[in-house]
């Protein structure tokens, strides 16, 4: 119907007919401002004019008779991002956003289009389940990282969801951390810095500052990588939050504490637990490199082991020499092992090897009656008495292994038995601290010889 100009007023807005067609009606004090009134007594205000040459036509909101003509828009407030919001107006309220309107038009800008883009790309837009899963799919897996399953676990537990009645390995249910959320819907742009400040501190409350900053470091290398691939064109809420300071872990086997470990490890008669702690210990090798041992990769002739750079922490081969204890064990297991094994302790498991044997080690400390020791402690303890016993700061970062690609090289080069001298001297002096005999610890019995028993306890 024909448009018809009036200055608009709550009062006169409010007394118009309702028609059986809708009418139009336009704003005698505002640029291009109109009001359509349809049949079902809706009345709601426009924009209607040409742009570059075509009608264009953006709605603003519905007309509210309930507004007070004084209410305004609260203070900071956009009026452009109440476009396509349908927002409730009074007259001034409509005026104002016709003219922030207008001023975008008047420069080439149409804000209706950009909202409708921006909610085709809001609907399209990854959720952070979709982004931890394409994470996973096209760099950790391709990469080879060997803590794809850690990450994974890591993020179920404290970032995305975890369903009900999922089994561990060894039979307990897996859990949402209590301290975690589950933000696996929720879109990339709608996790704001607040929000990852706020986890990231009650993360730290509940698991203290390594494990809240593992957590972060993984929300903040998804969207890195989301970024660097273009699936996210947002801001990285984890910018601007810093990680918390990390308390170095000290823990090692003291000279007090070792005859009481050797001595309950003595007592121990699943062998297999005993050869993997004793070479632990014997090698301060990683926990997961000393599982996997391959035969493969050693040379007895030179006391050398060869980790596989796929396995490596930094994923190159790394050389570590071996101990004369070391090498012995290693020799009285492999006359114990089956002809055609390929690793120092195998199992019937999807990897081969066996797994982490977390229940005998916590009943050989409460044997040994010892706090607060870790597996990986006894890495740290090799080199510790390494230190103690005099040896450089150089051949104890190269005993265990903390070295470059480059030093790896030099080391090839380097004189092996300066680092295997310092490691049967540490390695000696640990056992003689233990008041018991290397013999009596490696000595097979009976049914010990059985290298494919369970110890996944």
């Amino acid at each position: 119907m024909a448009t018809e100009a009036f200055e608009f007023s709550r009062a006169k807005i409010s007394t118009l007919p309702i028609l059986q067609e809708r009418t139009y009606y336009k704003d005698a004090k505002s640029r291009a401002l109109r009001l359509a009134v349809w049949p079902n007594g809706t009345k709601a205000f426009e924009i209607y004019r040409k742009v570059d040459g075509k009608p264009t036509r953006i709605g603003l909101g519905h007309f509210d008779p309930a507004l007070p003509e004084s209410r305004v828009f609260p203070k900071d407030t956009d009026p452009l991002s109440l476009v396509g919001n349908a927002p409730a107006l009074n007259v001034a309220m409509a005026r104002l956003l016709a003219a922030a309107v207008n001023a975008q038009l008047d420069v080439g800008i149409n804000p209706a289009e950009i909202k409708r883009t921006t909610r085709k790309e809001r609907q399209s837009e990854l959720t952070l389940q979709d982004a931890y899963d394409l994470y996973e799919k096209d760099y950790l897996i391709p990469q080879e990282k060997r803590t794809t399953s850690d990450l994974k676990n890591l993020f179920d537990r404290n970032l995305g969801y975890v369903a009900p009645g999922q089994k561990k390995t060894h039979g307990r249910e897996r859990k949402k951390s209590p301290h975690g959320v589950d933000w696996s819907k929720r879109k990339l742009s709608e996790i704001s810095q607040e929000d990852v400040r706020i986890l990231h501190n009650k993360l730290k409350e509940g698991h203290g500052a390594h494990g809240a900053n593992r957590v972060f470091e993984l929300l903040r290398a998804i969207y890195n990588k989301m970024t660097d691939w273009g699936k996210f064109k947002g801001v990285n809420p984890c910018l601007g939050i810093s990680k918390f300071k990390e308390q170095s872990r000290e823990r090692f086997l003291t000279g007090e504490e070792l005859p009481k470990f050797l001595s309950a490890l003595e007592k121990v008669s699943n062998q297999n637990f005993k050869d993997y702690i004793l070479l632990s210990l014997l090698t301060g090798a990683r926990r997961e490199n000393v599982l996997g041992m391959r035969w493969q990769d050693f040379n007895f002739d030179a006391n050398f082991w060869t980790v596989p750079g796929e396995v490596s922490k930094n994923g190159s081969p790394l050389t570590l020499a071996l101990s004369t204890s070391a090498v012995e064990l290693l020799k009285v297991r492999k006359t114990h092992s089956e002809p055609d094994a390929v690793f120092v302790f195998p199992a019937r498991s999807k990897s081969g090897y066996m797994s982490a044997p977390k229940k005998l080690w916590v009943e050989l400390l409460e044997e040994a009656e010892i706090e607060d020791l870790r597996l990986h402690d006894l890495r740290r303890s090799l080199g510790s008495w390494l230190a103690m016993t005099g040896a450089s700061l150089h051949i104890t970062g190269t005993a265990l292994g903390h070295k470059s690609t480059e030093a790896t090289k030099i080391y090839a080069r380097l004189q092996g038995d300066s680092v295997k001298s310092a490691l049967d001297l540490a390695t000696a002096t640990i056992l003689t601290k233990g008041n018991l005999s290397f013999d009596d610890l490696i000595e097979r019995t009976g049914s010990d010889g059985n290298m494919l028993e369970n110890t996944n306890g």
